[in-house]
């Protein structure tokens, strides 16, 4: 049970508490201060900033993540994750990404195609997604399982990632729409943003995202069934998060009080710790 539960100390939503509550004992620390960097950077699309802060503080991220891939960071967090792969005798992760995907969302770019809202969504996951998959890859295994199996971490990462990111903006599809933040492709020459930026959605985009959502769900399934039973505790932290992305599209699941939803969250990751899939990836 303890290698299963712990508390957290800050909050960055639901999903990501949930990670830091079940991931790898030792992964915690590094995990809660990726999160941090992911919140920091993030915070530039704050609804009332003015554009120039926004860009100041993109700007100051960027050159500190650069920092941080040459391991000389400044900002706690930051240390925290490069004292990690150290301890670890990894590299610290790059996350120079992330900037590049929120200064995306702030010039409200329209996606034309589904190549470039892929891209988008992989600068997301290349980075954060990415880099919490090594970070439990690590805290689980001896420095030469991890050498090993880091393709097949690589690999789930990069197929995962951005699909669970892409339910994450889903969730929130008409406030990001408002906002001028369409993520769905328009097509070339585009199609009108106001049927997306409704409230509520009409029936065809209704139609549109749900068949998304479960494409979605699909691929990520069949990602976690091609995942051998014995590289599953090991990628406990990408899987959990394919997990929590799934069940929130669940038609129940805002039924779910915290409480369920918390023994939902331990059962997914006691599974995994054991080689097995949770109930939402099968």
């Amino acid at each position: 049970m303890t290698d299963l539960v712990r508390t957290t100390t800050a909050s960055f939503g639901a999903d990501r508490d949930w990670l830091l509550r079940f991931c790898p004992p030792h992964s915690a620390q590094a995990l809660n201060a990726l999160f941090d960097v992911e919140n920091e950077v993030m915070a530039s699309l704050r609804d009332g900033l003015e554009h120039s802060v926004a860009h100041a503080r993109l700007e100051w991220w960027t050159d500190e993540l650069n920092r941080l891939a040459q391991g000389s960071p400044r900002h706690p967090a930051a240390r925290t994750l490069a004292t990690y792969a150290l301890e670890h005798g990894t590299t610290p992760p790059d996350l120079t990404a992330l900037v590049e995907h929120v200064r995306v969302d702030l010039a409200c770019v329209a996606f034309l195609s589904r190549s470039e809202l892929d891209d988008h969504l992989g600068s997301w996951s290349r980075s954060i997604f990415r880099a919490a998959a090594l970070i439990g890859a690590v805290a689980h295994s001896s420095d030469d399982r991890v050498n090993t199996d880091r393709p097949s971490v690589e690999r789930l990462a990069v197929n995962a990632g951005s699909l669970v990111r892409e339910l994450e903006l889903l969730r929130d599809f008409s406030s990001h729409a408002i906002a001028g933040r369409i993520y769905v492709p328009l097509g070339d020459p585009p199609e009108p943003h106001a049927p997306w930026a409704t409230r509520p959605l009409g029936e065809k985009e209704t139609r549109a995202l749900t068949s998304r959502r479960e494409a979605i769900g699909l691929q990520l399934k069949q990602f976690a069934a091609e995942t051998p039973p014995s590289m599953r505790p090991m990628l406990r932290i990408p899987m959990l998060w394919m997990c929590f992305a799934l069940a929130r599209h669940r038609s129940d699941s805002a039924l779910l009080s915290p409480l369920r939803r918390t023994i939902a969250a331990w059962r997914g990751a006691l599974a995994l710790s054991r080689g097995r899939l949770p109930t939402e990836l099968l």
